[in-house]
Order: structure tokens, then C-alpha cells, then sequence
């Protein structure tokens, strides 16, 4: 796993990260034939096309977590997918709390600054 600094947004914060390092939960939604790129739903209920740099080699289904580049147009660069095992349906997880969290850090740039 990749421990470099990366901001943890929704759909709408997004748009303000273009060309930045994030991550942003998306309920998979369309895969591409190709299998190098998907749609997903942001726990703000927008629409996210994620770029992959390779084809994918399984089918991905709920909840994944996705590290990468924010780009323009509501899409991310992808570098890392983190899948949840065991989560089918969007009641699973808590999306109103994500949304919460997402906000606050965007409000709180330096949570994280020491002393």
C-alpha cells in the first residue's frame, strides 16, 4: 500500500483537485469492454470514469476505494484499487459519513500539521 500524501474527496471535491494525488470511493457501476476504465458512483451520487493502466483482471462489483490523479472532466488517472470484500449493495456503506469526512478535511487543510 501507498503511503503518499493524497487528498480524500467526493465527486464534488473532485473538480478542485485537478492533477493532484486522491482518493475517492466510488460504487462501480460500468465496466469497459476493454477493461481499461470504469464508471462509478461517488458517495455524492456523481458520475467518476476511472482511467486504469492496465485492464482490469477481474470483475470489480460495490464498493472500491480509488487511489490515483485527479484529471478534468470528472475522471481520476488510476493507480491502486482497494476492493471490500462482502460489500454487494450501497446500503453497506455509510456514504452520508464519507461525505461528512470528505468536507471537513476539505474545510481543515492543515489537520494533519504538528505543533
Amino acid at each position: 500500500m501507498d503511503f503518499e500524501r493524497r487528498s480524500i474527496v467526493n465527486g464534488a471535491l473532485l473538480k478542485r483537485q485537478s492533477g493532484q494525488p486522491v482518493s475517492i470511493h466510488l460504487f462501480v457501476e460500468r465496466a469497459e469492454k476493454d477493461g481499461r476504465s470504469f464508471t462509478g458512483k461517488s458517495t455524492d451520487g456523481l458520475p467518476i470514469q476511472v482511467m486504469l493502466s492496465e485492464p482490469l483482471s477481474s470483475l470489480l462489483h460495490g464498493w472500491v476505494e480509488v487511489i490515483g490523479m485527479a484529471g478534468s472532466n470528472d475522471s481520476v488517472r488510476c493507480k491502486e484499487i482497494i476492493t471490500y470484500q462482502g460489500t454487494e449493495g450501497e446500503e453497506d456503506f455509510d456514504v452520508n459519513g464519507h461525505n461528512m469526512l470528505c468536507t471537513f478535511l476539505a474545510n481543515c487543510r492543515d489537520i494533519y500539521r504538528m505543533g
